[in-house]
């Protein structure tokens, strides 16, 4: 999540409009083991490569729920 963060801003937080979350606090998407987070359509391609990546380097597994498949 910190991660996530460190890159865009929360959307709750985003005075210049340029996060592609698509809710917030993201933190609340946050269930146990799990992360569901919404992606505005217009950022949500470069969004989703970098939670990918940033679940790589964790060892966490990313998936796509719109394209039903693990994250590029």
């Amino acid at each position: 999540m910190a991660a996530l963060l460190k890159q865009w801003c929360d959307i709750t937080e985003d005075e210049e409009e340029t996060s592609p979350w698509s809710v917030g606090p993201l933190i609340e998407s946050a269930r146990g083991p799990l992360m569901y987070f919404g992606m505005a359509w217009s950022r949500a391609e470069e969004a989703l490569i970098y939670a990918a990546d940033v679940a790589d380097s964790m060892g966490l597994i990313c998936f796509d729920v719109q394209e039903n498949r693990l994250g590029p």
